[in-house]
Parts: C-alpha cells; sequence; structure tokens
C-alpha cells in the first residue's frame, strides 16, 4: 500500500478513494464467504479444501499453487519497495546491496525458531497499524485546520483538475494494484484450522480485520489525496513520506520512511513465513517435492521450504536493479493476478457451498449467492484490468503461464492413474507429476504453536528428503544470491550501464 499508492494516486487523482472503496467492499464480501466455508469446515487447508470439496480436486490443487505464487510475487514487491525506501538516506547504486542484507537477515529469523517470526511480526505490524492511525489523525488536522494553520478543506480534492482528473478510466486502472493492498486477509481462514471455537471466532475476525482494514485504507488514503496533489505523487517514494516533506516538517519524512520501511518488511517477514508453510504443506503432497516437507530437528522449522520460498526474492533485487523504474509495477501485477485468483475461486466455491456441501453453518453469508455471484464478475474484470496498463501486462501473461502449467500438471497426474493411457506419458515425466490435492493441510501459515507442533510431527515422520536434496536447495539459493550480488557488483562499478537506479 505505502508505495503503491504513489501509481494508483497519480493514475485515478482523487477518485482512487472510491477505488478502494470498492476494492474494500468486495474483500469484506469475500470475508464473508471464506467465514461462512470456514466455520462449517474449519481445515487447515481453509479456501483450498473448500474448493475441492464444492468445485472439484483440480481446483484445489492449483488454488493452492496459485496462493503460493500470489506470495512470492507479493514477497518480490516489498523488497523492490523497501529498496525504494532506502534511497532516502543511501545512493541508489548501494540501496540494493543493503536490500540483499535485509532479505539475508529476515531469511535466518525465519530459520530459526517460529517464536522468533512472531517477536519480528508483532512489533512490525504495530509499528505500520500506529503509523496509519498517526498520519489519518494528522492529516485531518491539516485539512480541517488548527489554531494558527488554516485547513487546506477541499483545495486539492476538488481544485486540481477536479476529482475526477483521469475520468473513470483511471478508477478503472487502479483496481488490480488496489485489491494487492487488501491481499492477504484470506489467511483468516487459514489460521481458523487451528483454533478451538471457529463458530465464535471466525465471524468476529473476519468482521473485525474486514472492517478494520478497510477503513484503515479507505481513511489513510482520503487525507493523502486531500493534503498532497495527486500529480505529485510518483514510485520514486512514498507518497506518504512526500506529504511529510511538502508540509515542512523536517523530522517527520525520515521517520515515516523509517515505518513504511517497517511495513514493507512486515509484509516480506510474513510472505516469507505464509509461503514456506503453504509450499511445505504442498511438498507433502507431492512425490516430485517431498523434500521440501523436511522440517529442521534443532529449531521445528520447514528449512528447505523457507530456503526455496526465498529465491524469488533475490530475483527481485536483481530485477530492480535492471528495470528500476518499472520493478515494482512487474511484481505486484504478477501478485496480484494470483490473489484475485484466489478471491475468485473463494467466491465462485462459495455459490456451490450450500447446494453440494452444506447449508448448516453457524454464521452465513448475506445475500446469498447474490454477493458471491457479484463479488466473482467484479473479481474477473479486475483481473482484465491488468491488460489495461503496460507495465502491468506481464502479470496477467505470467499468470496465464503459470495456470497452465499446473493443469498439464494436474492433466498429466490424472493421466498416470489410467493404465492405458499410462504409456502415453514419456518416463522420466512418470517419475516427477505432483500429484493434486486430496489431504487437508499440516501446517498453516498464520499459527506459531500450530506450525511447531506440525514441524514436531513431520520430524516423527520418516523422512523424504535426503543429504544430497538439502544441499541442493541450500546451493540454488547460494547460487541466487551470489548471482544477484554478482550483478549489483558489475552495475557498481560500471561494467555495465544499462538501467541505472534511480532513474524515472
Amino acid at each position: 500500500m505505502f508505495l503503491g499508492a504513489g501509481t494508483t494516486v497519480s493514475t485515478a487523482g482523487p477518485a482512487v478513494v472510491l477505488a478502494y472503496a470498492l476494492g474494500g467492499a468486495v474483500m469484506f464480501a469475500v470475508m464473508l464467504a471464506l467465514g461462512e466455508m470456514t466455520v462449517e469446515r474449519p481445515a487447515p487447508g481453509a479456501f483450498r479444501v473448500h474448493a475441492r470439496e464444492a468445485l472439484g480436486p483440480y481446483f484445489g490443487f492449483v488454488t493452492g499453487w496459485m496462493y503460493y505464487f500470489s506470495w512470492l510475487g507479493t514477497m518480490s514487491a516489498e523488497i523492490v519497495a523497501a529498496t525504494t525506501y532506502l534511497t532516502r538516506w543511501i545512493p541508489p547504486r548501494l540501496a540494493p546491496f543493503f536490500g540483499l542484507l535485509l532479505v539475508i537477515i529476515l531469511m535466518a529469523v525465519n530459520l530459526t525458531k517460529v517464536e522468533s517470526f512472531g517477536t519480528f511480526e508483532f512489533w512490525f505490524a504495530m509499528v505500520k497499524v500506529v503509523a496509519i492511525g498517526a498520519f489519518i489523525l494528522f492529516g485531518a488536522a491539516v485539512i480541517l485546520g488548527y489554531p494558527g494553520r488554516p485547513g487546506l478543506g477541499t483545495k486539492y480534492l476538488t481544485g486540481a483538475g477536479g476529482f475526477f482528473p483521469t475520468g473513470l478510466s483511471g478508477v478503472v486502472r487502479t483496481m488490480a494494484m488496489v485489491m494487492v493492498a487488501y491481499g492477504g486477509t484470506e489467511v483468516i481462514g487459514v489460521a481458523a484450522g487451528e483454533t478451538k471455537d471457529p463458530a465464535s471466532s471466525v465471524p468476529k475476525a473476519v468482521r473485525g480485520v474486514a472492517l478494520r482494514t478497510l477503513i484503515l485504507y479507505v481513511g489513510a488514503m482520503t487525507v493523502l489525496v486531500a493534503v498532497v496533489p495527486w500529480y505529485e505523487t510518483s514510485l520514486r517514494e512514498s507518497p506518504f513520506v512526500l506529504v511529510y516533506d511538502m508540509l515542512g516538517i523536517r523530522w517527520a519524512p525520515d521517520i515515516m520512511n523509517l515505518v513504511v520501511l517497517t511495513a514493507a518488511l512486515s509484509s516480506l517477514n510474513c510472505g516469507l513465513y505464509t509461503s514456506s508453510r503453504m509450499l511445505y504443506s504442498l511438498a507433502q503432497e507431492s512425490p516430485t517435492l517431498g523434500a521440501l516437507s523436511r522440517v529442521s530437528p534443532r529449531s521445528q522449522v520447514p528449512h528447505l521450504a523457507v530456503i526455496a520460498s526465498s529465491i524469488s526474492v533475490y530475483a527481485a533485487i536483481a530485477l530492480y536493479w535492471l528495470a528500476p523504474a518499472g520493478a515494482f509495477l512487474y511484481v505486484t501485477s504478477i501478485a496480484s493476478f494470483g490473489f484475485l485468483f484466489v478471491w475468485l475461486v473463494i467466491c465462485l466455491s462459495h455459490v456451490r457451498w450450500r447446494y453440494v456441501v452444506s447449508d448448516r453453518s453457524a454464521f452465513k453469508a448475506p445475500l446469498y449467492p447474490w454477493l458471491s455471484l457479484v463479488s466473482a464478475g467484479l473479481l474477473v474484470g479486475f483481473i482484465f484490468t491488468l491488460t489495461l496498463v503496460p507495465e502491468q501486462r506481464v502479470g496477467i501473461y505470467a499468470g496465464l503461464i503459470v495456470l497452465s502449467a499446473l493443469s498439464a500438471a494436474y492433466g498429466l497426474e490424472i493421466l498416470a492413474k489410467v493404465p492405458a493411457l499410462r504409456r502415453l506419458i514419456p518416463r522420466p515425466l512418470l517419475k516427477a507429476i505432483p500429484a493434486p490435492a486430496t489431504t487437508t493441510l499440516a501446517v498453516t501459515a498464520t499459527t506459531a504453536p500450530a506450525a511447531t507442533r506440525a514441524g514436531a510431527s513431520a520430524v516423527a515422520a520418516p523422512a523424504t528428503a535426503t543429504a544430497g536434496t538439502t544441499h541442493t536447495a541450500a546451493s540454488a539459493t547460494t547460487a541466487a544470491a551470489a548471482a544477484s550480488f554478482a550483478l549489483l557488483m558489475a552495475r557498481y562499478f560500471g561494467l555495465v550501464t544499462e538501467g541505472t537506479p534511480g532513474a524515472s
């Protein structure tokens, strides 16, 4: 949100508030649908399990993997954002080195005991929420005025080209980016698999998280476009920092930049934890990736899954150096396709849920099935808005390629079960066909104690990975980090000159 707001505001102007309101409404509807299914089936796999029961095993398989890849895209976007924030204090040529260091530190945190992740995330999240709340209060004072300073009023809301300076099309073009800001709220469903009383805790969590997120995000964006001219925002720095810069408060911009950097690291930390646990659970059901389900005896953490999930972040640092002006939009658009697809599957699963699974849930979403149908239609529209922005088209292209590859993998697995057709599959592929989802997940991506318990059980089970596999995963991560570092060194010493950071 903190860096992405720059491009959404510059694209839609003050009307971006309507985009965040619409996106928040769709998010709330999706959470209501997920809440009903989760109360009835509080499985650790959450929406992945729901999709399998309501729509079939294919959707369960594809949804789990798309959700994993969407988190990889989100982590990549966050490290690009963090590196961009660092350029306020560090020369642009050096910022990627520090970004690489931050990734290594967070990976080390996630390789230690789960309690370390919880401690880091608690303070990261607290700083983020407090900062947004303080920004809203401070911005409201600037808009309304206070003793010694007249208020801005609606000067920038309606006086700089009007409320719709780029027309309604500007609002439409921001929707995919806006929805990424709400990504992650669906983790409520995953966590419910480990709660003692889902019937009471899930509805409270759905309403509480959805409403708080909606109020904070829409409130923050309303203050932002009312305090700073919409045409002054960009991806060069967070517009939240720009607000304090324009108001001439000496120390506030640096403090706010530290806050948005903390927020980016918080999302990266959470994404690394979530994606590694999702990969761990998927690996438990795949003969090809079974090695990634191995758990460290010392830390009780799926260390190979953590290492594998971190590779995409190293690639994102290299992408930032190659194309600093468009890196954030590239990786964010890839993440947005994954989240929008998963949310679409949640809505479609809910439409069929009461007909094919159960209509006895203690918590029922209102306006069934129309609310989910309308939300599904809007989500499809949001996906196609990726084609309207050149830098975001890579998202829909990459998403469709991944979806096709997953469909092919699932199809091969089905063919492998039919003796008459098994001969049509090349022999090497028969040894490397991932199985579709047929069991519930053994580890969630949100509850630390649950992860610890699942990790302990995995250690007790027969090991499926060999020492060679461990060395292979470690070598792959080391190679990715070394390649990123080598590229940064080549750029720094002028051996390669294209794509200088900071170009706009």
